[in-house]
């Protein structure tokens, strides 16, 4: 998993992401709660062949489970630039989440081929540069997993990115997110001031810090709220029904009542949110903000259980009109452990 930020400010946009790789497996706990065995239509346990039990499979109780943790991964990279930004030209960067590898490369080297064949394009807007990245990862997703059957397709994993840069043409920075998998395009910040944050891949610390809650939060409470108003119109169903029999009165012959919720139940989920002027941020404040929340879910996968999958050295990438795409203290390789003699 992985951690990505796109900041918006009237004056720039800070990209931000964690460097760990990490390879994971799909996998069901069977005695997990709310995992259970497949059973027959009398409710008795399945077995197979051999006699083994049989666990029903389902997606929502698949795990994603890492078995192995890599540093120093780059998940950050310039995808197009006009090479004229003294003349306000385009210059994309990006950040990716997911899955590492397509097509025997690294979605960095991906990238980097996708720069290098559309180097002599014209682009004068980042939607066009956004959309023609989309298209390009779409094809090599389709050639890899094309095969796929469709059944098996919601356990495949996903690639995101948050693309974001400055057009030629456009009157502030743009910023989208692309979902590979589920077929997603979608800009950011369209309307108002165009400022603000987003994330992508594993963000809980950053959403329980900026919104005050999560999404595991928000679909655990609104799970919750709804069962309690089923059971709640059961119980006024029953109660009435009762009610009416004690007072003897003889409902209609074949009178069917079904009453169901006509609204699904909401909360004020952003009523509590962080109160920051992202607009107005200083380029250095958003540099500094971006940090912030990038270390605080790396450093609580520290702490988590499990192998941390978030984590390593943050990245921070600027984009502002007229100068391009930065990589902000970037290091080179490094050969550090050169034996034990001092000679040089």
């Amino acid at each position: 998993m992985t951690i990505n930020i796109a900041l918006a400010t009237y004056d720039s946009i800070v990209l931000g992401c964690d460097s760990l790789s990490s390879m994971v497996d799909s996998v069901i706990f069977p005695f997990a709660p709310g995992t259970d065995f497949a059973r027959d239509a009398n409710g008795e346990m399945i077995r197979d062949a051999n006699g083994n039990f049989v666990i029903a499979l389902d997606h929502r109780q698949v795990s994603q489970v890492a078995t192995t943790v890599f540093g120093g991964v780059s998940k950050m990279f310039c995808v197009y630039d006009s090479g004229n930004n003294d003349d306000g030209g385009t210059s994309v960067g990006a950040v990716t989440a997911g899955l590492a590898i397509l097509g025997g490369v690294t979605i960095a080297e991906q990238a980097k081929r996708f720069r290098r064949l559309h180097k002599n394009e014209q682009y004068d807007n980042v939607e066009d540069v956004a959309t023609a990245f989309y298209d390009y990862f779409c094809d090599l997703w389709d050639a890899q997993f094309g095969d796929v059957d469709e059944t098996q397709r919601a356990f495949l994993p996903t690639i995101q990115f948050i693309i974001a840069g400055y057009g030629k043409d456009d009157d502030h920075g743009k910023v989208f997110k692309i979902d590979v998998q589920a077929r997603s395009l979608q800009e950011q910040f369209p309307d108002g001031d165009h400022s603000g944050i987003c994330w992508g891949g594993m963000a809980n610390y950053v959403e329980r810090l900026t919104r005050g809650v999560d999404q595991s939060l928000m679909y655990t409470a609104t799970r919750q709220v709804a069962e309690a108003i089923v059971a709640q119109r059961l119980s006024v169903l029953d109660e009435m029904s009762a009610a009416l029999a004690e007072a003897g009165i003889a409902l209609p012959e074949g009178l069917r009542l079904d009453i169901t919720e006509q609204t699904e139940p909401t909360l004020p989920w952003d009523s509590q949110q962080a109160d920051i002027d992202f607009g107005n941020l200083s380029t250095q404040y958003a540099v500094e903000l971006v940090e912030l929340l990038v270390n605080t879910q790396s450093g609580m996968q520290r702490f988590a259980r499990g192998i941390p999958t978030v984590g390593g050295r943050t990245h921070i990438g600027v984009l502002k009109r007229g100068e391009g795409f930065r990589l902000l203290n970037e290091p080179q390789l490094q050969h550090l452990h050169t034996g034990y003699s001092h000679d040089f």
